[in-house]
């Protein structure tokens, strides 16, 4: 077991709830004229995915990703009305091209995409499914979570909204962690210990069809945060290794904290909105969601996993 964090911790930065939303410069930029401007000049060059022939961006995203992601509350959403003036293919690249400045793109699955769509594709979480491919909310999470390497970052870029519900979720995982220290001490401690994780079909011949890591962990005084419900139960079941009676307390306990609404931040992404946020001490979701008729309407997001350099 990893060292374990046995302090209350009290910065706002690491530590917040519902109430950042009175807040939203803590986390909601729009884009400086300066550097639409610049996209706009040099949109030619938005086909290259060359973040050299874009300084302002650059700079302005470098900065960006210090204050409000690394040094922040570890959450950045810009404005999509920043980019009302381009296409829906020249925002798709400017996306992309703000990912690269961030850090490096993670491989995302066993067909080595490195940005997958988000959209309902039928499928349930119960039946085997991922949780980008369904319409089903409700499942805080971090990312990647049944991969041994984990993204630094996960980014997102809405194309369409749903006709009802869809609305994104986030949660501190040091404001679940301060909760459960102080209301489950022992539960805590057995969830710095190892779970089965279901690698949900992304395994190669021969490998292990589960990885095996806890669900927190604190290393260089930084807490690090592993957890999708449905995969874990899966993982143990796969694994004919039964969760003791400790381990489900911990781990339903973690999830009802998750989904107390007074620690949760929502915010509706809208068209072209660009949400970047720190996978390893935020959770997310979203509530489940409607979508429309038309297919060319449907609710339709692009994800990244993003490594720091």
């Amino acid at each position: 077991m990893s060292r374990f964090l046995q302090e209350i911790i009290t910065d706002e930065n690491l530590v917040w709830n519902k109430s950042l939303e009175n807040n939203p410069e803590k986390f909601f930029v729009k884009l400086t004229s300066k550097t639409i401007s610049e996209l706009k000049s040099d949109r030619k060059e938005l086909t290259n995915l060359d973040e050299s022939c874009f300084p302002e961006l650059k700079n302005e995203i470098n900065e960006l990703k210090t204050k409000k992601i690394l040094q922040g509350v570890g959450l950045l959403i810009i404005d999509g009305k920043s980019f009302l003036d381009f296409s829906k293919d020249e925002i798709t690249k400017i996306y992309e091209i703000i990912c690269n400045i961030l850090g490096t793109l993670y491989i995302q699955n066993i067909n080595s995409e490195k940005i997958v769509e988000i959209k309902d594709e039928g499928k349930s979480m119960t039946l085997g499914g991922r949780y980008h491919q369904t319409k089903e909310g409700g499942s805080y999470h971090t990312d990647s979570p049944h991969w041994t390497k984990v993204p630094d970052l996960v980014g997102m870029l809405c194309i369409n909204q749903a006709k009802k519900g869809g609305i994104s979720k986030f949660v501190s995982a040091y404001t679940i962690h301060n909760q459960l220290l102080k209301e489950q001490n022992d539960g805590l401690k057995t969830l710095y210990e190892k779970f089965h994780f279901d690698k949900r079909g992304e395994f190669k011949i021969n490998e292990s069809q589960t990885i095996f890591e806890p669900v927190f962990v604190f290393k260089n005084d930084k807490l690090y945060c592993r957890f999708l419900s449905n995969y874990i139960i899966a993982g143990h079941q796969i694994q004919n290794y039964p969760l003791s009676k400790l381990q489900e307390t911990a781990l339903q306990s973690l999830e009802e904290i998750s989904k107390n609404k007074n620690n949760v931040l929502s915010y509706d992404l809208k068209a072209n909105d660009m949400a970047f946020f720190d996978n390893h001490r935020i959770l997310h979701g979203r509530t489940e969601f409607e979508d429309y008729e038309d297919e060319n309407r449907k609710r339709y997001f692009l994800r990244t996993w993003i490594k720091f350099e």
